[in-house]
């Protein structure tokens, strides 16, 4: 009907069959921003500002496969997400002044085919057919600090900066208000947003190792403006080429009014799963 949030028009009168298909379209989609998002670089040390020995390929079944382009250059992609939002990132240490190990990683996303996908009345209908979605790109950039601790234990600070193109006449009315989701996508609408956050890695005898991470997303001009978001990661190394990872990610964000929604802020607990192989 008119007047509904784009999300709101697309599943509306819910039947049964629509209410499934409707959660199973944002299983998909969460599935797919959850793992281009949390799961980062490094040899076995995700999210600090390591990078890859060169010629070391790392592939995981949701993470992304990482090249050793050089000793200071890494470059990654998503082949889960290639196809509904196509990105590259390339990861590039500076240096390492008083034991701290620089790096700066820069990705660009176009997130049209994944927008274009779910734009449509009906099942599996997120966001209604009424709003066009233009051509849009995003560079993600972040810078990280990595410092080693007693104990094997690495600690990395990170702060970064996103800057959006082509969304200038899209509706804020089509955003789709889910965990992870809304606030991945919202830059789309305003243009920009800021990214704060740090990681703990450690290690527990030869084979186990842990990450503790927590990240602050700012996204000024929108009503769902920002998200606390931690995740906890336990991993296995069977061998220097295989890795088992178990986890969870939490998400304490803000939404707009409208469904599933109304202006308030909402806990999400999400479980994290990933098999990782290298080839040296």
């Amino acid at each position: 009907p008119p007047g509904c949030r784009g999300i709101q028009a697309a599943i509306r009168p819910c039947t049964s069959e629509r209410v499934h298909h409707f959660r199973t379209m944002k299983s998909i989609l969460i599935t797919t921003i959850i793992f281009s998002q949390v799961f980062a670089q490094g040899e076995w040390l995700p999210g600090t500002a390591h990078t890859l020995p060169k010629g070391r390929w790392e592939i995981g079944l949701f993470q992304p496969v990482r090249w050793g382009q050089s000793e200071n250059r890494e470059i990654s992609f998503y082949k889960l997400t290639s196809l509904l939002m196509p990105g590259v990132t390339i990861k590039q240490r500076w240096g390492q002044p008083n034991s701290w190990t620089i790096s700066t990683t820069h990705s660009l996303y176009y997130p049209t085919p994944l927008l274009k996908t779910v734009a449509k009345e009906g099942i599996g209908g997120m966001i209604s057919p009424e709003f066009e979605i233009p051509h849009l790109l995003s560079l993600w950039n972040m810078v990280l600090a990595s410092k080693p601790l007693p104990q094997n234990k690495i600690l990395t600070t990170k702060v970064g900066f996103t800057l959006a193109f082509g969304g200038t006449n899209l509706s804020k009315e089509s955003t789709i208000d889910l965990p992870l989701v809304y606030h991945r996508l919202a830059v789309y609408y305003n243009g920009w947003l800021l990214r704060f956050g740090s990681d703990l890695n450690g290690q527990i005898g030869k084979k186990w190792s842990y990450l503790i991470d927590g990240d602050y997303i700012l996204i000024p001009g929108m009503k769902g403006y920002f998200t606390l978001e931690h995740k906890g990661m336990l991993s296995w190394k069977k061998s220097s080429t295989f890795l088992i990872s178990i986890g969870y990610k939490l998400i304490y964000g803000l939404y707009p009014d409208g469904y599933p929604n109304n202006n308030i802020t909402r806990f999400h607990v999400i479980p994290l799963l990933d098999l990782q192989w290298a080839v040296d």
